[in-house]
């Protein structure tokens, strides 16, 4: 469900606009707080891994959940 909608979203928009890293880390909460807690919100002790880990790819040992600020930055290099 993360990488289906709560990522989809967002990147359709990222290949257009700079979003500012406000924007990004608000986005991340949300996505964040839905895979661990299922919910709009997660307070402390519910996340059991690093964010950074669960972005990085499966073949790294993460779950493959893209990093928003990366991947705008290649999204958008594309354009050059």
């Amino acid at each position: 469900m993360v990488n289906a909608v709560l990522s989809s979203i967002p990147i359709y928009l990222l290949m257009a606009i700079n979003a500012p890293k406000w924007v990004i880390k608000g986005i991340d909460k949300i996505r964040r707080s839905f895979l661990w807690a299922g919910k709009a919100s997660a307070n402390g002790g519910v996340c059991w891994v690093a964010w950074a880990r669960v972005c990085s790819p499966k073949e790294y040992g993460g779950l493959g959940i893209p990093d928003l600020e990366r991947l705008g930055i290649a999204l958008r290099s594309r354009w050059l």
